[in-house]
Protein backbone atom coordinates (compact mmCIF):
# COMPACT_ATOMS: atom_id res chain seq x y z
CA UNK A 1 0.00 0.00 0.00
CA UNK A 2 1.08 3.51 -0.03
CA UNK A 3 3.02 5.47 2.11
CA UNK A 4 -0.16 6.55 4.98
CA UNK A 5 -1.53 10.03 4.44
CA UNK A 6 -4.91 11.21 3.55
CA UNK A 7 -6.79 9.53 0.87
CA UNK A 8 -7.25 10.99 -2.28
CA UNK A 9 -4.19 13.21 -2.47
CA UNK A 10 -1.73 13.58 -4.89
CA UNK A 11 0.86 10.53 -4.78
CA UNK A 12 -2.32 8.39 -4.33
CA UNK A 13 -3.09 5.41 -6.91
CA UNK A 14 -5.75 6.57 -8.61
CA UNK A 15 -8.90 4.00 -7.73
CA UNK A 16 -10.81 5.27 -10.46
CA UNK A 17 -8.63 3.65 -13.14
CA UNK A 18 -9.03 0.07 -14.12
CA UNK A 19 -9.18 -2.21 -10.43
CA UNK A 20 -8.10 0.30 -7.51
CA UNK A 21 -5.66 1.98 -9.88
CA UNK A 22 -3.88 -1.27 -11.89
CA UNK A 23 -4.97 -1.54 -15.46
CA UNK A 24 -5.87 -5.21 -16.28
CA UNK A 25 -3.73 -7.03 -18.55
CA UNK A 26 -3.58 -10.14 -20.39
CA UNK A 27 -2.57 -13.23 -19.07
CA UNK A 28 0.90 -15.07 -19.39
CA UNK A 29 3.09 -12.15 -20.64
CA UNK A 30 5.85 -12.24 -19.47
CA UNK A 31 8.05 -8.64 -20.57
CA UNK A 32 6.36 -5.31 -21.89
CA UNK A 33 6.32 -1.72 -22.00
CA UNK A 34 4.03 1.04 -21.90
CA UNK A 35 3.18 4.17 -23.14
CA UNK A 36 0.89 7.47 -23.40
CA UNK A 37 -1.31 8.02 -26.87
CA UNK A 38 -2.08 11.77 -27.56
CA UNK A 39 -5.87 10.96 -26.70
CA UNK A 40 -5.68 9.46 -23.25
CA UNK A 41 -5.38 5.81 -24.35
CA UNK A 42 -2.50 3.98 -23.48
CA UNK A 43 0.01 1.57 -25.98
CA UNK A 44 1.48 -1.39 -24.85
CA UNK A 45 3.48 -4.08 -26.68
CA UNK A 46 4.35 -7.54 -24.65
CA UNK A 47 5.95 -10.26 -25.36
CA UNK A 48 5.38 -13.57 -23.73
CA UNK A 49 9.03 -15.06 -23.84
CA UNK A 50 8.42 -17.75 -26.25
CA UNK A 51 6.49 -16.92 -29.16
CA UNK A 52 7.94 -14.90 -31.63
CA UNK A 53 5.26 -12.46 -32.14
CA UNK A 54 5.10 -9.17 -30.08
CA UNK A 55 1.75 -8.53 -28.60
CA UNK A 56 -0.08 -4.80 -28.84
CA UNK A 57 -2.73 -4.30 -26.71
CA UNK A 58 -4.75 -0.23 -25.89
CA UNK A 59 -5.72 1.07 -22.63
CA UNK A 60 -8.98 3.34 -22.31
CA UNK A 61 -7.89 6.77 -20.04
CA UNK A 62 -10.54 4.69 -17.48
CA UNK A 63 -7.74 1.76 -17.06
CA UNK A 64 -10.34 -0.64 -19.41
CA UNK A 65 -8.58 -2.99 -22.21
CA UNK A 66 -10.22 -0.51 -25.81
CA UNK A 67 -11.78 -3.36 -27.92
CA UNK A 68 -12.19 -2.00 -30.44
CA UNK A 69 -8.27 -2.45 -31.29
CA UNK A 70 -7.62 -4.95 -33.43
CA UNK A 71 -9.09 -8.85 -32.81
CA UNK A 72 -11.19 -8.14 -29.40
CA UNK A 73 -8.49 -5.35 -28.19
CA UNK A 74 -5.12 -7.38 -29.49
CA UNK A 75 -3.17 -7.22 -32.73
CA UNK A 76 -0.24 -9.58 -32.72
CA UNK A 77 2.94 -8.54 -34.67
CA UNK A 78 4.50 -11.48 -36.13
CA UNK A 79 8.66 -11.63 -35.56
CA UNK A 80 11.06 -14.73 -37.22
CA UNK A 81 12.17 -15.35 -33.77
CA UNK A 82 11.12 -15.43 -29.65
CA UNK A 83 11.53 -11.75 -28.43
CA UNK A 84 12.44 -11.96 -24.62
CA UNK A 85 11.12 -8.20 -23.97
CA UNK A 86 9.94 -5.25 -25.96
CA UNK A 87 9.51 -1.55 -26.24
CA UNK A 88 7.16 1.43 -27.47
CA UNK A 89 7.95 4.42 -28.39
CA UNK A 90 4.55 6.47 -29.70
CA UNK A 91 5.09 8.86 -32.56
CA UNK A 92 3.48 12.22 -32.97
CA UNK A 93 0.53 10.48 -35.14
CA UNK A 94 0.04 7.96 -32.10
CA UNK A 95 1.82 5.20 -34.16
CA UNK A 96 4.36 3.81 -32.53
CA UNK A 97 7.75 2.08 -32.95
CA UNK A 98 8.58 -0.93 -30.95
CA UNK A 99 12.05 -3.01 -30.48
CA UNK A 100 13.72 -5.18 -28.93
CA UNK A 101 16.19 -8.64 -28.88
CA UNK A 102 15.34 -11.51 -31.16
CA UNK A 103 16.70 -15.09 -30.31
CA UNK A 104 18.47 -16.14 -27.10
CA UNK A 105 20.51 -14.35 -24.71
CA UNK A 106 24.00 -14.55 -25.88
CA UNK A 107 23.37 -14.72 -29.76
CA UNK A 108 20.69 -12.45 -30.19
CA UNK A 109 20.01 -9.12 -32.89
CA UNK A 110 17.47 -6.89 -32.32
CA UNK A 111 14.64 -5.62 -34.02
CA UNK A 112 12.43 -2.04 -35.09
CA UNK A 113 9.03 -2.27 -36.57
CA UNK A 114 6.98 0.62 -36.93
CA UNK A 115 2.96 0.12 -36.83
CA UNK A 116 -0.07 2.64 -37.72
CA UNK A 117 -2.37 4.00 -35.32
CA UNK A 118 -4.71 1.36 -35.49
CA UNK A 119 -2.24 -1.07 -34.29
CA UNK A 120 -1.13 -2.33 -38.06
CA UNK A 121 2.09 -3.18 -39.35
CA UNK A 122 3.35 -0.34 -41.42
CA UNK A 123 5.01 -2.46 -44.49
CA UNK A 124 6.47 0.56 -46.02
CA UNK A 125 9.11 0.45 -43.58
CA UNK A 126 12.19 -1.32 -43.63
CA UNK A 127 12.26 -4.64 -45.39
CA UNK A 128 8.76 -5.84 -45.72
CA UNK A 129 8.10 -3.83 -42.19
CA UNK A 130 10.81 -4.74 -40.29
CA UNK A 131 14.20 -3.75 -39.39
CA UNK A 132 16.84 -6.20 -38.31
CA UNK A 133 20.03 -4.72 -36.87
CA UNK A 134 22.60 -7.26 -37.51
CA UNK A 135 26.75 -6.39 -37.86
CA UNK A 136 27.62 -9.69 -38.20
CA UNK A 137 29.18 -10.76 -34.47
CA UNK A 138 27.19 -12.23 -31.88
CA UNK A 139 24.75 -10.01 -30.02
CA UNK A 140 23.19 -6.63 -30.98
CA UNK A 141 21.06 -5.10 -28.46
CA UNK A 142 18.94 -1.59 -29.10
CA UNK A 143 19.41 -0.31 -25.65
CA UNK A 144 17.45 3.35 -26.98
CA UNK A 145 15.66 5.16 -29.60
CA UNK A 146 14.49 8.42 -30.32
CA UNK A 147 12.65 9.06 -33.41
CA UNK A 148 14.33 12.46 -35.25
CA UNK A 149 12.75 15.84 -36.04
CA UNK A 150 13.09 14.73 -39.84
CA UNK A 151 11.29 11.84 -39.38
CA UNK A 152 14.94 9.57 -39.27
CA UNK A 153 15.20 7.40 -36.08
CA UNK A 154 18.31 7.33 -34.00
CA UNK A 155 19.40 4.02 -32.35
CA UNK A 156 21.67 3.30 -29.60
CA UNK A 157 22.96 -0.27 -30.02
CA UNK A 158 25.57 -2.35 -27.89
CA UNK A 159 27.12 -4.64 -29.95
CA UNK A 160 29.20 -7.43 -28.93
CA UNK A 161 32.15 -8.06 -30.99
CA UNK A 162 33.39 -12.30 -31.48
CA UNK A 163 36.28 -11.25 -30.26
CA UNK A 164 34.18 -10.60 -26.90
CA UNK A 165 34.71 -6.65 -26.73
CA UNK A 166 31.78 -4.56 -26.87
CA UNK A 167 30.76 -1.88 -28.50
CA UNK A 168 28.47 0.79 -28.41
CA UNK A 169 26.70 2.77 -31.97
CA UNK A 170 25.18 4.91 -32.96
CA UNK A 171 22.59 4.08 -36.22
CA UNK A 172 20.57 6.19 -37.67
CA UNK A 173 17.17 4.53 -39.99
CA UNK A 174 15.63 5.92 -42.54
CA UNK A 175 12.16 4.87 -43.22
CA UNK A 176 13.68 1.53 -41.28
CA UNK A 177 17.13 1.51 -43.23
CA UNK A 178 20.41 2.31 -42.60
CA UNK A 179 21.01 5.82 -43.57
CA UNK A 180 23.79 5.95 -45.97
CA UNK A 181 23.88 9.81 -45.43
CA UNK A 182 25.12 9.02 -41.58
CA UNK A 183 28.44 7.14 -40.65
CA UNK A 184 31.32 6.41 -42.81
CA UNK A 185 31.39 5.28 -45.93
CA UNK A 186 27.54 5.46 -46.00
CA UNK A 187 27.25 2.70 -43.65
CA UNK A 188 24.63 4.16 -41.38
CA UNK A 189 26.51 3.54 -37.89
CA UNK A 190 28.88 5.29 -35.78
CA UNK A 191 31.24 3.25 -33.57
CA UNK A 192 30.90 5.22 -29.95
CA UNK A 193 33.63 3.16 -27.74
CA UNK A 194 34.20 0.26 -25.87
CA UNK A 195 32.38 1.17 -22.90
CA UNK A 196 28.29 0.05 -22.84
CA UNK A 197 25.80 3.09 -23.32
CA UNK A 198 22.10 2.14 -22.75
CA UNK A 199 20.72 5.97 -22.56
CA UNK A 200 20.74 9.12 -25.08
CA UNK A 201 18.68 12.03 -25.64
CA UNK A 202 17.76 14.44 -28.13
CA UNK A 203 18.60 18.41 -27.48
CA UNK A 204 16.63 20.82 -29.46
CA UNK A 205 19.59 21.61 -31.86
CA UNK A 206 19.72 17.61 -33.05
CA UNK A 207 22.72 16.77 -30.47
CA UNK A 208 22.74 13.61 -28.73
CA UNK A 209 23.19 13.63 -25.07
CA UNK A 210 24.94 10.08 -24.10
CA UNK A 211 25.50 8.59 -20.76
CA UNK A 212 27.79 5.09 -20.86
CA UNK A 213 27.29 2.75 -17.67
CA UNK A 214 29.45 0.37 -15.90
CA UNK A 215 32.35 2.97 -15.04
CA UNK A 216 30.56 3.92 -11.60
CA UNK A 217 30.46 7.76 -12.21
CA UNK A 218 28.10 10.09 -13.61
CA UNK A 219 29.42 10.90 -16.81
CA UNK A 220 27.93 12.85 -20.22
CA UNK A 221 29.39 13.28 -23.33
CA UNK A 222 27.46 15.13 -26.17
CA UNK A 223 27.65 14.26 -30.05
CA UNK A 224 26.51 16.55 -32.95
CA UNK A 225 23.75 15.87 -35.19
CA UNK A 226 26.51 14.36 -37.62
CA UNK A 227 27.55 11.91 -35.18
CA UNK A 228 30.78 13.65 -34.10
CA UNK A 229 31.47 14.24 -30.73
CA UNK A 230 30.86 17.99 -29.28
CA UNK A 231 34.36 19.79 -28.23
CA UNK A 232 32.13 22.54 -26.96
CA UNK A 233 30.10 20.51 -24.45
CA UNK A 234 32.18 20.19 -21.35
CA UNK A 235 35.54 19.79 -21.78
CA UNK A 236 36.54 17.91 -24.83
CA UNK A 237 33.08 17.37 -25.69
CA UNK A 238 32.64 15.45 -21.95
CA UNK A 239 31.54 15.69 -18.40
CA UNK A 240 31.88 13.85 -15.01
CA UNK A 241 30.24 14.98 -12.09
CA UNK A 242 31.95 15.48 -8.79
CA UNK A 243 30.10 13.16 -5.60
CA UNK A 244 31.25 13.46 -2.71
CA UNK A 245 33.68 10.28 -1.80
CA UNK A 246 33.83 7.66 -2.17
CA UNK A 247 31.20 8.58 -4.16
CA UNK A 248 29.81 5.78 -7.21
CA UNK A 249 26.70 6.27 -10.17
CA UNK A 250 25.03 4.50 -12.70
CA UNK A 251 22.74 7.21 -14.66
CA UNK A 252 19.18 5.69 -16.14
CA UNK A 253 17.82 7.83 -17.82
CA UNK A 254 18.85 11.17 -19.35
CA UNK A 255 16.40 13.85 -21.21
CA UNK A 256 16.66 17.27 -22.28
CA UNK A 257 14.36 19.88 -20.97
CA UNK A 258 12.73 22.01 -24.24
CA UNK A 259 14.90 24.92 -22.74
CA UNK A 260 18.10 22.82 -23.37
CA UNK A 261 18.91 21.61 -19.71
CA UNK A 262 19.92 18.37 -19.25
CA UNK A 263 18.12 16.30 -16.79
CA UNK A 264 19.52 12.82 -15.21
CA UNK A 265 18.65 10.11 -13.09
CA UNK A 266 19.54 7.23 -11.28
CA UNK A 267 21.38 6.39 -8.32
CA UNK A 268 24.35 6.91 -5.80
CA UNK A 269 26.30 5.96 -3.36
CA UNK A 270 28.29 8.10 -1.40
CA UNK A 271 29.07 5.94 1.81
CA UNK A 272 25.34 5.86 3.10
CA UNK A 273 24.25 2.93 0.90
CA UNK A 274 22.11 3.59 -2.55
CA UNK A 275 19.83 6.25 -3.56
CA UNK A 276 17.88 8.33 -5.77
CA UNK A 277 20.08 10.61 -7.32
CA UNK A 278 19.04 13.41 -9.89
CA UNK A 279 21.34 15.87 -11.88
CA UNK A 280 20.76 18.90 -14.02
CA UNK A 281 23.36 20.55 -16.61
CA UNK A 282 22.60 23.47 -18.69
CA UNK A 283 22.98 22.40 -22.14
CA UNK A 284 27.03 23.41 -22.38
CA UNK A 285 27.67 20.27 -19.68
CA UNK A 286 28.17 22.74 -16.50
CA UNK A 287 25.90 22.03 -13.53
CA UNK A 288 22.74 24.31 -13.37
CA UNK A 289 23.02 26.24 -9.95
CA UNK A 290 19.23 27.01 -10.13
CA UNK A 291 18.82 23.39 -9.21
CA UNK A 292 19.75 22.16 -5.72
CA UNK A 293 21.91 24.84 -5.67
CA UNK A 294 24.24 23.84 -8.46
CA UNK A 295 25.04 20.28 -6.68
CA UNK A 296 23.94 16.49 -7.72
CA UNK A 297 20.92 15.98 -5.67
CA UNK A 298 20.79 12.39 -3.19
CA UNK A 299 18.06 11.65 -2.29
CA UNK A 300 17.26 9.49 1.07
CA UNK A 301 13.92 7.34 1.08
CA UNK A 302 13.78 6.91 4.87
CA UNK A 303 14.50 3.13 5.57
CA UNK A 304 14.96 2.02 1.92
CA UNK A 305 17.69 1.80 -0.46
CA UNK A 306 16.33 3.06 -3.90
CA UNK A 307 17.02 3.38 -7.52
CA UNK A 308 15.35 5.83 -9.84
CA UNK A 309 14.78 5.03 -13.97
CA UNK A 310 12.40 7.43 -15.26
CA UNK A 311 12.07 11.16 -15.10
CA UNK A 312 9.84 13.61 -16.70
CA UNK A 313 9.62 17.61 -16.58
CA UNK A 314 6.65 19.05 -16.51
CA UNK A 315 5.64 22.07 -18.43
CA UNK A 316 5.42 24.03 -14.54
CA UNK A 317 9.09 23.12 -14.83
CA UNK A 318 8.18 20.53 -11.92
CA UNK A 319 10.14 16.92 -12.26
CA UNK A 320 8.26 13.83 -11.07
CA UNK A 321 10.96 10.93 -10.71
CA UNK A 322 9.98 7.12 -10.89
CA UNK A 323 11.88 3.76 -10.20
CA UNK A 324 11.96 1.45 -7.11
CA UNK A 325 13.29 0.21 -3.94
CA UNK A 326 16.23 -2.32 -4.39
CA UNK A 327 15.45 -4.69 -1.94
CA UNK A 328 13.13 -7.73 -2.70
CA UNK A 329 10.56 -7.53 -2.62
CA UNK A 330 10.68 -4.43 -4.44
CA UNK A 331 8.41 -1.60 -4.31
CA UNK A 332 7.21 1.31 -6.70
CA UNK A 333 9.24 4.86 -5.72
CA UNK A 334 7.93 8.01 -7.00
CA UNK A 335 9.20 11.63 -6.20
CA UNK A 336 7.88 15.38 -7.45
CA UNK A 337 10.38 18.44 -6.96
CA UNK A 338 10.02 21.69 -8.02
CA UNK A 339 11.92 23.21 -10.85
CA UNK A 340 14.69 23.86 -8.12
CA UNK A 341 15.03 20.73 -7.03
CA UNK A 342 13.18 21.05 -3.65
CA UNK A 343 10.82 18.37 -3.12
CA UNK A 344 7.04 19.32 -3.76
CA UNK A 345 5.31 18.72 -0.22
CA UNK A 346 2.12 18.48 -1.52
CA UNK A 347 2.80 15.38 -3.14
CA UNK A 348 3.15 11.94 -1.42
CA UNK A 349 4.57 12.29 1.96
CA UNK A 350 6.68 15.17 1.93
CA UNK A 351 7.16 14.62 -1.45
CA UNK A 352 7.80 11.13 -1.81
CA UNK A 353 5.59 7.68 -2.31
CA UNK A 354 6.43 4.16 -1.69
CA UNK A 355 3.91 2.03 -3.47
CA UNK A 356 3.38 -1.77 -2.67
CA UNK A 357 1.64 -3.20 -5.68
CA UNK A 358 1.45 -6.47 -4.78
CA UNK A 359 5.36 -8.60 -5.58
CA UNK A 360 8.22 -7.68 -6.35
CA UNK A 361 8.12 -4.61 -8.53
CA UNK A 362 9.98 -3.00 -10.71
CA UNK A 363 9.49 0.26 -12.96
CA UNK A 364 10.26 0.24 -16.66
CA UNK A 365 7.99 3.45 -17.76
CA UNK A 366 6.23 6.55 -16.55
CA UNK A 367 3.90 8.85 -18.42
CA UNK A 368 2.61 12.33 -17.27
CA UNK A 369 -0.95 12.96 -18.52
CA UNK A 370 -1.97 16.64 -19.40
CA UNK A 371 -3.62 16.45 -15.67
CA UNK A 372 -1.02 15.46 -14.13
CA UNK A 373 -1.87 12.28 -13.19
CA UNK A 374 1.38 9.48 -13.19
CA UNK A 375 1.65 6.82 -15.27
CA UNK A 376 3.75 3.70 -14.06
CA UNK A 377 4.43 0.47 -15.64
CA UNK A 378 6.96 -2.35 -15.04
CA UNK A 379 6.98 -5.84 -13.87
CA UNK A 380 5.65 -7.48 -10.70
CA UNK A 381 7.74 -10.74 -9.61
CA UNK A 382 7.37 -13.07 -6.54
CA UNK A 383 3.50 -13.68 -7.28
CA UNK A 384 1.07 -16.19 -7.67
CA UNK A 385 -0.76 -13.96 -10.32
CA UNK A 386 -0.22 -15.05 -14.02
CA UNK A 387 -0.50 -11.25 -14.72
CA UNK A 388 3.32 -10.23 -14.53
CA UNK A 389 3.27 -6.60 -15.86
CA UNK A 390 1.47 -3.61 -14.19
CA UNK A 391 0.15 -0.40 -15.25
CA UNK A 392 -0.70 2.09 -11.89
CA UNK A 393 -2.00 5.18 -12.52
CA UNK A 394 -1.64 7.78 -9.48
CA UNK A 395 -2.91 11.55 -8.53
CA UNK A 396 -0.83 14.40 -9.22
Amino acid sequence: MNAPHNPRNPGDLDLDFGDAGLAPFPSGLHDGHSSLLSDGRILSACSDGITPAITLFRHLPSGALDTSFGEQGLVNIDLPQRASFARVEVLSDDGALVYGPLGRSGTHHSFVFRILPDGQLDRTFGESGYFVLDMGHENHLITALSPLADGKIMLLAGVEWNTGTYVSYFVRLDNGNLDPSFGENGEGYIQLGYLPSRHFAVTPNGSYVLTPQNNNTATFSQYLADGTPDRAFGVNGAVTVPLPAPGSALINQVTVQPDGKILAVGQANVGFGTHTLTIRLNPDGSLDSTFNGGEPKIMVFQGYETTASKVVCLPDGAIVVAGNTTAVPNDVILMRMLSNGNLDMSFGTNGQVISDLGGADRCQGMNVQDDGKILVCGLRDGTSSPHRLFLARYLG
